[in-house]
């Protein structure tokens, strides 16, 4: 693998609206903001910060073990939570266009028998390069990298990476799958989706939100099974997982993530996806403080927000429609219910 000394120039990415906003390559007050907010910091009831880095010296001390490169050193600024738990580190970051790249010399002067994985979630696609191949990767995949030989990951645009470091001694007899991976990209499988779903939630809840009642709910051990588990798929044998608590959890949220906009998506539908009886499905749910049908309407009510925000000109029956409910009283009375007024007068607090 040649070193990379120079950023690349940002692709277009593809859009079916041809007026949708370049990416941006540096960060800005609303990319932070929007950061915060899906990792739920503004609403914590302790208001945490993240380390903040900044200038050349900031590219020296955002990641000590790998080296940094962007277009303009000078111009740097990242953000990140991190946290280490008892085994493993979690991280949620927010980092513009750059280039990461831990050097054979890097391996050698800072060795990390450990298992990276990373999920980001905003527009565009980044590229890792390890063991002379090449693979590209966007929001929502789940990304595996082997820490304890080279590797460099490029992005041309604002990131958002979260994830975990699990040491290699954690992963059993599937130690072998980390240190030899033949493809860093997990395949767009239901136990794939579901352990991203996964990552991003665990590594905001422990690193951005330091909740204690998150470990206490997923124990460590729950989750690298987990995602090894996912691992184990790109060697081609699965684990089988429809008996695992929190893959069952996990594949349901990434179901409602990717459906609840559809009035017809329901518990029913979930437990069909999952091949499980709604008796069964339930049953993985009976110690989680929402229902699946209050998370449904809870995704709904999310969306429905962003676009009454994003959105000032639409009508609020289109809003309603389009996030997923079935009336228009519905909407109104569950976003009255949540928010304290209706949406009509939220949205002219918003934009006045």
């Amino acid at each position: 693998m040649s070193p990379v000394t120079t950023m690349p120039k940002a692709r277009p990415v593809a859009s079916s609206a041809a007026s949708r906003a370049p990416l941006a390559t540096r960060l800005t007050p609303r990319a932070v903001a929007e950061w915060e907010a899906r990792l739920g910091v503004g609403n914590a009831p302790t208001r945490l910060r993240p380390d903040r880095f900044t200038g050349s010296a900031g590219t020296t001390t955002y990641s000590p073990t790998v080296d940094v490169r962007v277009a303009e050193p000078d111009s740097f600024h990242a953000m990140r939570f991190a946290a280490g738990l008892s085994s493993i580190a979690t991280y949620c970051a927010l980092q513009p266009a750059m280039v990461l790249e831990r050097t054979a010399a890097r391996v050698r002067m800072d060795p990390s028998d450990a298992l990276l994985v990373s999920v980001s979630g905003m527009r565009g696609q980044s590229i890792i390069r390890q063991g002379g191949r090449e693979s590209t990767y966007g929001p929502g995949d789940l990304v595996f990298v082997n820490n304890a030989a080279p590797y460099s990951i490029v992005s041309t645009a604002v990131s958002d990476p979260s994830g975990m470091l699990i040491p290699f001694s954690r992963l059993g007899k599937h130690r072998h799958v980390a240190e030899r991976l033949q493809r860093p990209v997990a395949a767009n499988t239901p136990l794939a989706r579901a352990a991203a779903v996964f990552v991003r939630r665990f590594a905001a809840e422990t690193s951005a939100l330091k909740s204690t009642s998150a470990a206490a709910n997923v124990s460590e051990q729950a989750a690298v099974d987990l995602l090894v588990a996912a691992l184990s798929e790109l060697e081609g044998s699965p684990a089988a997982m429809e008996d695992n608590a929190l893959f069952v959890q996990e594949a349901a949220a990434d179901l409602i993530d990717r459906h609840h906009r559809d009035s017809s998506f329901s518990p029913d539908v979930i437990a069909e996806h999952l091949h499980l009886s709604r008796r069964q499905l339930y049953r993985y749910f009976e110690s989680c403080d929402n229902s699946l049908a209050s998370r449904i309407a809870d995704r709904r009510l999310q969306t429905a927000h962003e676009m009454l925000v994003q959105s000032p000109m639409a009508s609020i029956s289109s809003i309603a429609f389009s996030s997923g409910f079935p009336t228009v009283a519905t909407f109104r009375n569950r976003f009255k219910t949540r928010y304290g007024v209706g949406p009509v007068e939220y949205r002219h607090r918003v934009h006045g």
